[in-house]
């Protein structure tokens, strides 16, 4: 795991590998975190979803002033059979005040409805887990391209430090032959210019180095311009001979495999649902609680409440709501069609994006073989020629063309290098997406 080394009134220091600069970045991921919570959301959704198929029980009250009592007529001979025949008498059938209290309940004895919305909650978690699987894969791409670019420009920097001083070098020996009448003004100041060039391409990768390593340090998840150093513990060599394992691509355990297995899973479950919906809905409700009627406001007198109670089964058959439901069936059912021709082309992609980037590993595998000795070569020669041109038995046009020489080696090296392991880091990413 990173070490954490903190010195006093000095930066944090982190030391770390790529695997552990992977496992660090997910630790610390804002936007993992991010999906680690829609996780939770999903499961909260599920949650909710059954429990709306438990039973639904609330209690209520109601306190009702009548301003205007209705008045309902009725048949004048139900009370007095001496009425005529026909006459009605009206009747007020309430009180100033009214009011009821009781416990309701309600239970869905059979609702495919509810049913439903459980299915689709459950397939949402799978959805939602699996973006965390895509976003950590992005997170491993990204984490260890830029540490395999921290590291070329840490080697960059070794290698401009190590030119700035060989240049130094070669302007105090340039100096003193110079002095001696052995070197030319023109040829010194030409050497004068090469060492000012060399400064300010060390500024360049100074720069360029700083920016890698502040792009690494986000990608951990740590502010880019916090007060915290990297140290790389892994080298070019350790990595190119990390990467030397064979990658395979298989389609069925990539993201766009699984991700096309839960949308035709959900689309499947909708589907379904679509056909419950013309079936009816079956709910048992009850109610148990007293009714309350009197003409002055004495709720609590006891005499003026009545009690109630029932049960009864309701049916609730769907007539005119399903006649959309086959058009939304083959809306489903053209969707399904739909995504499984965009996975199609989405595996075409990955596999030439794949075979594009095996090859290009390939290359650079034998191409960084050759440039390594290129490079080691070209050095030797290098230090030879300096060696010579101290003792002045070779003129500096010749020291020049032998340090040109060594220069475009060593870009090649580490060019070829980086290309090398950002091929192996793509066909790793791609081999899960």
């Amino acid at each position: 795991m990173p070490i954490l080394v903190v010195a006093q009134d000095a930066p944090t220091t982190l030391r770390l590998t790529l695997n552990e600069a992977r496992a660090l970045a997910v630790k610390n991921s804002p936007n993992l975190q991010a999906k680690g919570l829609d996780i939770q959301i999903s499961k909260e959704v599920t949650a909710q979803a059954k429990l709306k198929r438990i039973p639904q029980v609330y209690g209520d009250f109601n306190l009702q002033r009548n301003l205007i009592i209705p008045v309902t007529p009725v048949p004048a001979n139900a009370f007095n059979p001496d009425a005529a025949e026909g006459e009605l008498l009206p009747l007020r059938f309430s009180t100033k005040w009214t009011a009821n209290t009781g416990i309701n309940a309600s239970i869905d004895l059979f609702n495919p409805t509810k049913k439903q919305e459980v299915k689709e909650a459950g397939i949402q978690e799978g959805v939602s887990k699996l973006e965390k699987e895509k976003e950590e894969n992005r997170l491993y791409f990204d984490v260890s391209n830029a540490y395999a670019a921290a590291l070329i420009s840490k080697e960059q920097l070794n290698l401009s430090i190590a030119d700035t001083l060989t240049k130094t070098r070669i302007l105090k020996m340039s100096e003193e032959q110079f002095e001696a009448g052995r070197l030319t003004l023109t040829e010194l100041n030409v050497v004068k210019t090469d060492r000012n060039n060399t400064l300010s391409n060390y500024e360049e990768t100074l720069n360029i180095s700083r920016n890698a390593m502040a792009q690494l340090l986000y990608y951990l998840g740590f502010d880019p311009a916090a007060e915290m150093s990297i140290e790389l513990s892994d080298d070019i060599e350790s990595l190119f001979l990390a990467y030397q394992e064979h990658t395979t691509l298989d389609s069925s355990q990539s993201y766009a495999y699984k991700n096309l297995q839960q949308n035709e899973l959900l689309i499947n479950t909708q589907i379904d649902g679509a056909k419950a919906g013309y079936l009816p809905v079956l709910t048992l409700n009850a109610f148990y609680g007293a009714n309350y009627f009197d003409n002055n406001f004495k709720i609590f007198k006891s005499a003026n409440w009545t009690g109630n109670s029932f049960m009864n089964v309701g049916v609730s058959v769907p007539i005119t709501q399903g006649l959309d439901r086959q058009k939304k069936i083959n809306q489903l059912k053209l969707q399904k069609v739909a995504n499984a021709l965009a996975y199609k082309d989405e595996l075409h992609k990955n596999r030439l994006d794949f075979l594009a980037a095996s090859r290009e590993a390939e290359l650079y595998k034998k191409k960084y073989k050759r440039t390594k000795e290129n490079y080691k070569l070209a050095g030797d020669n290098f230090h030879i020629a300096e060696d010579q041109f101290e003792k002045g038995r070779l003129l500096i046009a010749d020291l020049y063309k032998s340090n040109y020489s060594y220069q475009q080696e060593k870009t090649n090296y580490l060019n070829v290098a980086y290309d090398y392991i950002l091929a192996k880091i793509k066909i790793y990413h791609i081999s899960r997406n």
